[in-house]
């Protein structure tokens, strides 16, 4: 099979994924890494799913997150900060630091150098991303 034409192409060949997984992981024959019948079978039909999915289905890809707010997520993390902490150390209302960290609200100048000065993160990501 070249290509999946229709929905219901593409729902048997969902459920041939499905079926493969479970008997290729009764086998243990889905390691990483691993180059088998299963794995090659897997990956074609993944990919006319994939193909499928662009071309009809509209899926919209996840959004990414930003580096620079990942990086501000594991400051906070890795120290065991909350929202709300971060917030009141970066001189933010909580409301306008969510926004920024969902990326509805932009980064100000002012914010930036916090994050600089504060939580030590590089200005050059600052500036890249912000």
């Amino acid at each position: 099979m070249d290509k999946l034409m229709t929905r219901k192409q593409y729902d048997e060949a969902k459920a041939k994924v499905e079926q493969l997984i479970a008997e290729a992981t009764a086998k243990g024959m889905l390691e990483p890494d691993m180059d088998n019948d299963y794995t090659r079978e897997i990956t074609l039909y993944s990919q006319l799913m994939s193909d499928y999915e662009d071309e009809y289905l509209n899926i919209v890809p996840l959004r990414q997150k930003s580096p620079l707010i990942a990086c501000i997520e594991d400051y906070f993390y890795s120290h065991g900060m909350r929202q709300k902490d971060g917030a009141q150390m970066l001189g933010v209302n909580e409301s306008q630091f969510s926004q920024i960290m969902s990326g509805r609200r932009r980064i100000s100048m002012t914010f930036a150098k916090r994050l600089h000065s504060k939580l030590g993160i590089n200005a050059d990501l600052i500036l890249e991303y912000a």
